[in-house]
């Protein structure tokens, strides 16, 4: 297909899949620099991207600064102060350009800390998010203000696709900025690798999440790039969420790990439940995931295994 699409965080966790889904779809014409040749925080390297590739019709933001709960909360400061600068400057510059399609990437974290479950979209704006994510939570809620803002002065097209939990094959397994499925798998592997009895995991394990595996993640994109929804803002989950009890439990038997989990309750573990209403994304992208959640976390431990054994 001859449509050119700019693509950020193109060699990121979801970026490379996104890429990959593209290209079996039939697109060819793909932009998506590395963060040395276009660092988005730099106003003169956004313009450089636009003036050498004229004529986008379609941009995919998936760059990001941010990590797991505890990254998010050490960092706050910089996450707001660098997300907000990249995410207004590329909003921006492709309004000028006269991008048609300007799809971008938000999260759960957006939502209030109390409201109703499963999240609905017109939810959004009903309170403050939980403050252990917030700067970030509103670094992107900025853009569904911009692409609102901009679609009534300059009719720019945005669409803010809200993903749950991501994880799968390419997630960051450093424990300290992972999220939960990676740091889980890589302290199992450390625990059976070091012959320890027993691993210790943050929170009561009581607190439910909803995941999401990335390739599912990638074909959502895809079908965002090819369809015109009505909406301005879709959920992009699964629409169920499991106990981190369960999710870890899962994992030690995936990874034969016979040892005792110890729950340290002394640790803030974030809001007690986050799942998705995914009535939107069925309805208007046709978007219902494939990957169940054992299928995904067996997928994942295969492609640590491979990269550590």
């Amino acid at each position: 297909m001859k449509k050119k699409i700019f693509i950020t965080g193109g060699h990121g966790f979801l970026g490379k899949q996104v890429y990959l889904k593209l290209k079996k779809s039939g697109y060819n014409n793909i932009i998506r620099p590395t963060k040395k040749k276009c660092n988005l925080i730099l106003e003169k390297d956004i313009i450089k991207i636009f003036k050498e590739n004229k004529n986008i019709d379609t941009v995919i933001h998936l760059a990001s600064v941010h990590g797991g709960l505890y990254y998010n909360i050490n960092n706050k400061g910089s996450i707001y102060y660098k997300n907000i600068l990249m995410n207004t400057k590329l909003m921006h510059y492709a309004m000028l350009n006269n991008v048609k399609k300007f799809i971008s990437a938000g999260t759960v974290d957006c939502y209030p800390k109390k409201t109703p479950f499963p999240l609905k979209e017109k939810f959004i704006w009903d309170g403050y998010p939980e403050e252990t994510s917030a700067p970030y939570a509103f670094s992107k809620k900025m853009m569904i203000v911009q692409g609102q803002a901009y679609k009534e002065q300059f009719k720019f097209n945005h669409k803010h696709l809200l993903f749950m939990n991501l994880y799968g094959p390419g997630d960051n397994f450093d424990i300290k900025n992972s999220h939960v499925i990676p740091a889980i798998i890589k302290k199992i592997y450390l625990a059976k690798k070091n012959k320890k009895k027993h691993i210790t995991l943050f929170g009561s394990g009581n607190q439910k999440r909803e995941f999401l595996f990335i390739t599912d993640a990638a074909i959502a994109i895809v079908k965002s790039v090819k369809r015109n929804t009505q909406s301005p803002l879709i959920n992009i989950g699964t629409g169920k969420a499991y106990d981190i009890k369960f999710i870890a439990k899962t994992i030690a038997k995936l990874m034969s790990y016979r040892g005792k989990i110890i729950w340290d309750t002394k640790i803030n573990s974030g809001i007690l439940k986050k799942n998705f209403n995914i009535n939107k994304a069925k309805k208007e992208l046709k978007f219902l995931p494939k990957i169940k959640i054992e299928e995904g976390l067996k997928k994942t431990i295969i492609f640590f295994r491979k990269k550590n054994d």
